[in-house]
């Protein structure tokens, strides 16, 4: 929609996470959704009540920055300001009645710093197909810089968070970007991880069992939730200027199969379009259909 009404088609995932210096993180990329895993929690995380409360400005601008993405309201949230924007662009994934997850390497910086309060950059934005219970989200705002995981099963709301800081940089990412996969274990149960870089292992983000509240489609885009500056630029422009967004390597498990997000399995049917993000200087690129897509502030 224009930038001065509620945005429905694609709302639901600009997933914006920002790259500092690599623009195809080469490295993250390699690492194989079928590594080890651990028994171990991610080092930093926190999970529960004291997330929901920490988060609780965010919660607001997700459930909208999704109802494009859902095609629908979602129950005990209120309308968005008018004057917002929350477009999304990337891979889609189809469901094809055997999905069991998704991995992606995502793009992450401690270099953005969004400075109008309104804006939340969720960038990249990770949730397989198949009624996943958890979606890994970058989530940049003027106070928060983290990896969270949403829970579309049981409280809907962010329910784990781990900051991004020199310890998480040092530990869990490489080339720029950190490494996740979320994964349907037994009957209705799903795994969020994130590659430990220095155990060679994979580390339990979040887990969550329960029916979903977001469909059986799923995506890795970059998305945001912005105001609109006087002159109809986004804040989040600004905030984006210089700095590259990317997720590769963006795999869907397929009956228990890894293979590359390509024609066949995804699609780009979220995608809002150019236009919608009010930023003339923002380029975006897929640059390989569908494993690989890259934004430019």
């Amino acid at each position: 929609m224009r930038a001065s009404i509620f945005r429905r088609v694609g709302a639901g995932l600009v997933a914006c996470t920002a790259v500092v210096l690599m623009a195809a993180p080469a490295d993250a990329a390699a690492v194989s959704p079928t590594a080890a895993k651990s028994q171990a929690d991610v080092a930093g995380v926190q999970r529960g009540d004291a997330v929901r409360q920490a988060t609780a400005q965010q919660k607001e601008s997700f459930l909208t920055a999704h109802e494009g993405l859902l095609g629908r309201r979602l129950s005990g949230h209120s309308v968005a300001a008018p004057a917002t924007i929350h477009p999304s662009a990337g891979t889609a994934f189809i469901n094809k009645g055997n999905n069991q997850g998704a991995s992606a390497a995502q793009s992450v910086s401690t270099a953005v710093h969004p400075t109008n309060g309104g804006t939340t950059i969720y960038t990249p934005t990770l949730y397989p197909a198949g009624g996943s219970c958890i979606e890994v989200t970058t989530v940049y705002t003027n106070t928060t810089q983290a990896v969270e995981a949403w829970d579309w099963c049981n409280h809907i709301d962010f329910e784990a968070s781990v900051a991004i800081n020199s310890s998480f940089v040092s530990k869990y990412t490489s080339g720029g970007a950190y490494t996740t996969q979320i994964v349907k274990t037994t009957g209705s149960t799903w795994v969020a991880y994130l590659y430990n870089y220095t155990t060679k292992a994979y580390d339990k983000l979040y887990t969550s069992s329960g029916n979903t509240q977001a469909g059986t489609t799923g995506w890795d885009v970059n998305e945001l939730y912005s105001e609109l500056q006087s002159n109809g630029q986004s804040y989040a422009c600004a905030d984006m200027a210089g700095k590259t967004f990317s997720a590769s390597n963006i795999q869907v498990n397929l009956g228990g199969t890894w293979t590359a997000a390509g024609p066949g399995n995804s699609d780009t049917r979220f995608d809002s379009g150019d236009a919608a993000y009010d930023c003339s200087s923002r380029s975006y690129k897929m640059i390989t259909p569908y494993s690989h897509w890259q934004v430019v502030g």
